[in-house]
């Protein structure tokens, strides 16, 4: 079976196992969190509910292993569409699936962008039958790039002094990286580039493609959160699942 890498979760999960938890939703942050708010409703309903990551044969969270004989819809994102602190069925992905109908392809990787979509969808589009593309692609500024022939997540996730923070870590910038990598003209044009390059893929497998890239939904102190308290809650999951519904539907003019 071809490598396919996956980022973060390499040399920390493995295919075909599942995990009570993973990077982002660690059981210290949750014995952490627990201990400082005992009365948290969302804490509460994972203590009773725990969570579990299945992953498949290509180490992906989604129930079924790849082939190529089943129709099916892929879903391609970060931790979002993967769904860090959730349970499967809370997913955006899971319940567009559910609608739809047929294998349930997720691709979904954490802390990714769109320059790893792209790569993920390429390696593996001639592996699996795909009716259907969904992508979930918040414009943030995450990079990859091969260091020594492996792929590297660069998520710009904090500027401090001359540093920039990738993947939880603080490396020195250059300036030209600096006045380059973060540059508001840089990520837009890596965005767009890769975002027409999976509509091209699209359209190469002659599937129908639909993109969303932010989502917001009504939250109150009754909201269930993600298990971290730091991704979409189940609400904003549940709002962004219906987003794709509704121009799903409009494309096939569906109208009730």
């Amino acid at each position: 079976m071809e490598k396919i890498h996956r980022l973060y979760l390499e040399g920390i999960t493995s295919p075909s196992n599942t995990y009570g938890w993973i990077p982002m939703d660690s059981e210290e942050l949750f014995n952490q969190n627990i201990k400082k708010y005992p009365n948290d409703i969302s804490l509460n309903y994972y203590l009773k509910n725990p969570i579990e990551y299945k992953l498949n044969n290509y180490g992906f969270r989604t129930p079924d292993d790849f082939n190529s004989e089943d129709e099916g819809n892929v879903f391609l994102g970060c931790s979002h569409t993967f769904g860090i602190g959730h349970h499967l069925e809370n997913t955006w992905a899971y319940k567009v699936n559910q609608y739809v109908g047929g294998k349930f392809w997720n691709l979904g990787i954490g802390g990714t962008g769109v320059m790893t979509h792209y790569r993920i969808l390429s390696q593996l589009y001639k592996k699996l039958k795909i009716k259907n593309i969904f992508h979930f692609a918040p414009p943030y500024c995450r990079y990859e790039f091969y260091v020594s022939n492996n792929p590297v997540s660069f998520n710009v996730i904090n500027i401090e002094d001359d540093k920039i923070g990738v993947e939880g870590k603080f490396i020195k910038m250059g300036e030209f990286l600096e006045n380059s990598l973060i540059n508001n003209d840089q990520m837009k044009i890596t965005y767009e580039t890769h975002i027409n390059a999976i509509k091209w893929l699209a359209h190469e497998i002659g599937c129908d493609y639909y993109m969303l890239d932010t989502c917001r939904t009504y939250e109150d102190e009754n909201t269930i959160r993600a298990r971290d308290l730091r991704h979409f809650s189940v609400p904003r999951e549940e709002t962004l699942s219906k987003n794709f519904i509704m121009k799903y539907k409009r494309k096939h003019k569906i109208y009730n």
